[in-house]
């Protein structure tokens, strides 16, 4: 095992066959509000989350992870151990600022932390990614570099059912929310610049679903495509099995998303992160 540890947070919704395969992966919590109740991340799911929120008829809120759980992490990782943190998109989460604050702390230690510019499965690549570099031997500093290439190379879509959750988490634009809900348009959404921005307008799911399977035609070499969903298994399944056959000889998995993200898209979500093949270092 290599002696390089990997810390991400939360909403990535890492696997637990993951987390006992990688005993140097740290996993840092956001924090789930529904009222006065709250939650690690972990501690609820999605389809928990959503049916609290239609009993109780309140909209839930999110906050990044304490410092603390930062500190703590960089502290299991023992003495002058080489610190990889992954973070969720800092244009949509305060994480990656949180961990970058905290690793100022540790001047002597070698800490690097890595925006994605994503969420959810495209987190788990990047992370699995810097495990298989560091078993074959390269150094904290390369890895950091070639995870800031995966960054470039990824791209995240989206389509929720309802632009209310990320109207009123603050997410997206008040325009943008009006529209939906006059118009009744399902936009495609992607993280540009690690920001939630409006890809294009469309008029039916169905359409925004074809108009988001469509452009990934523009991309060539694709190396992964993750289908990720918040309480929309139907959907995703078609999707994957639409993938499965434009695309045979590239791996493509569905996941469903963690509640933080779900706290801000809503039911219904759907989406695809993936990325195109870039030279190994």
């Amino acid at each position: 095992m290599s002696n390089i540890h990997i810390v991400i947070d939360s909403t990535c919704n890492v696997p637990a066959e993951m987390l006992a395969a990688y005993p140097n992966l740290h996993v840092v919590n956001l924090k789930i509000m529904l009222g006065s109740d709250e939650w690690n991340e972990p501690e609820i799911s999605c389809d928990e989350l959503f049916k609290l929120v239609k009993e109780k008829g309140i909209f839930p809120r999110t906050s990044q992870p304490p410092l603390g759980e930062f500190s703590q992490a960089f502290a299991q990782a023992g003495d002058n151990t080489p610190i990889i943190v992954i973070a969720v998109s800092g244009g949509i989460s305060g994480t990656v600022n949180g961990a970058r604050a905290v690793a100022k702390d540790y001047k002597d230690r070698e800490i690097y932390v890595i925006d994605s510019s994503t969420v959810s499965i495209g987190v788990i690549k990047m992370a699995e990614k810097a495990f298989q570099l560091a078993e074959e031997g390269k150094s904290a500093a390369s890895i950091a570099h070639y995870l800031e290439r995966m960054v470039e190379a990824t791209r995240t879509l989206l389509i929720p059912d309802t632009l209310e959750f990320l109207h009123k988490g603050g997410r997206i634009g008040g325009a943008a929310a009006l529209f939906g809900s006059i118009l009744q348009i399902k936009p495609l959404l992607n993280l540009q610049e690690g920001k939630v921005q409006v890809l294009e307008k469309v008029r039916t799911r169905s359409r925004a679903i074809n108009r988001m399977l469509d452009e990934l035609n523009n991309y060539k070499d694709i190396e992964y495509i993750g289908i990720g969903h918040g309480a929309a298994p139907d959907v995703a399944e078609e999707i994957y099995n639409t993938l499965s056959q434009r695309y045979p000889g590239v791996p493509v998995s569905i996941s469903v998303i963690g509640s933080a993200v779900g706290a801000h898209t809503g039911p219904g979500v759907v989406g695809l992160i993936f990325q195109t093949k870039i030279a190994d270092c």
